[in-house]
């Protein structure tokens, strides 16, 4: 069996080495951890550029194929290793789980700034959030709450990697005491409590 590298950051605070990982230890494969400073050094990055295309982490190896961007990793095992599921067996949930996972990359950037994965990995922040990050930390909440079932433990049936996501998300408001709807709470919780998230939350030095 070809093994599986992982290339991280040695300071353990980022979200999307934190999705792959997880997506990892959910697959249940064996695989090598390397850990790269941030920024990564010329020569380094300069091997990433002519393997991976794109000198970041993380980066995954299986075999000749060097990938960077954590979701096209993912999307990568879940086509390479169908189970167990990483993403909804279903076409319309599983777009879903997509569509959530490129919106939680690429929007709530002031909140993403004022509550940052340090701040849930590392050391909480206590400044309050700005008009701004209140705004978009509401459009979390209500996306999550229109998303997350009554009752439910996952979003979309089983767990999916998108529960990883959204957790890390609400977790930005639950490590930093900002208020948050008890039901999203037991659910981020619950997913913090995962194996796979504790695998990770075990790397991560606390400066807590």
């Amino acid at each position: 069996m070809t093994e599986l590298t992982l290339y991280g950051e040695s300071q353990w605070v980022s979200p999307w080495v934190f999705h792959v990982l997880v997506a990892l230890e959910e697959l249940g494969k064996r695989y090598k951890l390397e850990l790269l400073p941030l920024p990564i050094p010329t020569a380094l990055a300069a091997n990433l550029s002519r393997k991976a295309l794109l000198p970041k982490v993380p980066c995954l190896v299986h075999g000749d194929l060097w990938l960077t961007e954590s979701s096209a990793i993912t999307e990568y095992l879940a086509e390479t290793f169908p189970t167990p599921q990483l993403l909804p067996a279903e076409p319309m949930p599983r777009a879903r789980a997509r569509q959530v996972m490129s919106w939680l990359r690429t929007s709530l950037l002031p909140l993403r700034e004022e509550r940052p994965t340090t701040s849930v990995f590392q050391r909480p922040v206590r400044t309050p959030l700005t008009e701004k990050a209140r705004e978009h930390a509401a459009e979390l909440v209500g996306v999550a709450e229109q998303l997350l079932p009554t009752g439910a433990s996952h979003l979309f049936g089983a767990w999916s990697i998108a529960d990883a996501d959204l957790a890390l998300a609400l977790m930005r408001l639950i490590a930093n005491e900002d208020p948050l709807p008890a039901r999203l709470a037991e659910y981020a919780l619950g997913q913090w409590a995962r194996p796979s998230v504790r695998k990770y939350l075990s790397y991560v030095p606390t400066n807590r």
